[in-house]
């Protein structure tokens, strides 16, 4: 094509009327200001973790329900939520979000605790240390940082699948070991 004709092309893309007035709103990273329907749902999940504002750390949570129906979405937006507040009141409080169905994230214990220290800032390689060290290093990143941690874990199924329970045993009684940050899991 040459170079005329491409520009022509692109000309004549420019000047044509678009059926969406925002894409942005398709895409899978996108949380809506509203989420119809769930308003009950979202209530009581804002409530369980709502302590966190406060630096309590609240209950650990598990979602469930069918595919689709809209309980990362909440999640998501519940969170995005709190810590906005969390940001403009200078709450040291984080969320860290893992899909726990992709690949080379969560397939062992080894590469999902190694992900959540790269969340937190810490560079752990992709291979080569003991599991216990890479523990060890995710527990010494988050103490340091002295936060209460929202811990979602999406498709937490997954995660069990692939890498055993070993791993949520753990995540569980991590704030066993910590001295100046707490964690609370979201499992959905």
């Amino acid at each position: 094509m040459t170079k005329e004709k491409l520009t022509n092309f692109f000309e004549n893309f420019l000047k044509k009327e678009e059926i969406f007035l925002d894409k942005k709103i398709l895409q899978i990273s996108y949380i809506p200001d509203t989420i119809e329907h769930r308003e009950e749902q979202i209530n009581l999940i804002a409530g369980i973790i709502a302590p966190c504002l406060k630096l309590q750390r609240p209950s650990n949570i598990f979602i469930y329900g069918k595919t689709g129906t809209g309980k990362t979405v909440s999640i998501k937006h519940i969170t995005k939520n709190m810590t906005d507040i969390a940001k403009t009141k200078k709450i040291p409080l984080e969320v860290t979000y893992v899909n726990c169905k992709l690949k080379r994230v969560a397939d062992t214990e080894y590469r999902i605790i190694a992900q959540l220290a790269r969340e937190l800032g810490k560079e752990i390689p992709n291979t080569g240390l003991p599991t216990d060290e890479v523990y060890r290093l995710f527990f010494e990143t988050l103490d340091n940082k002295k936060i209460l941690l929202l811990l979602i874990l999406d498709e937490i199924d997954q995660l069990v699948n692939k890498a055993g329970d070993a791993v949520l045993y753990n995540l569980t009684r991590i704030n066993e070991e910590l001295k100046n940050s707490q964690v609370s899991i979201i499992g959905v």
